[in-house]
């Protein structure tokens, strides 16, 4: 998780040096990546948890990358995405984590919250299964 925020508050950073103001929105920006930090870690535990150590570079890594970064809506605009695809978009928790931070920044906080249950409740689910699976898988060893 420190590894996330910490790209992220440097991010941030180079957006500050090359113009962006400095501002309480920057650290309304930087508070909301948390959640989604650790959701982001509670799947790398649940990745590590199931998969091999070589094998969850590939799986968890490549692929979630790949799956977060295409269903955002941040690189790819939903709206040029088919119907189907904007539906699982929208269910997935990386769409409304980009669109909390999107808010964050534009200083509209009222539409913080709705995206930001919806990760929480994504980090929950993730960190329950990854201390379970891990509870469960040292129990048989």
């Amino acid at each position: 998780m420190l590894l996330t925020t910490q790209v992220e508050s440097l991010t941030f950073a180079f957006a500050i040096l090359f113009g962006f103001q400095w501002s309480a929105r920057v650290v309304v920006g930087i508070a909301v990546i948390l959640p989604t930090a650790l959701m982001y870690t509670a799947i790398g535990l649940l990745c590590g948890t199931l998969v091999s150590d070589k094998a969850v570079g590939g799986i968890c890594g490549a692929m979630l990358t790949t799956v977060s970064f295409i269903l955002s809506g941040l690189t790819i605009p939903l709206t040029v995405m088919g119907h189907a695809f904007q539906t699982i978009a929208q269910t997935l928790p990386f769409y409304h984590a980009a669109q909390m931070a999107n808010a964050a920044i534009a200083g509209d906080y009222g539409r913080i919250w709705p995206h930001m249950w919806i990760v929480l409740i994504y980090m929950a689910i993730f960190a329950a299964a990854a201390i379970l699976t891990f509870t469960m898988r040292a129990r048989n060893r």
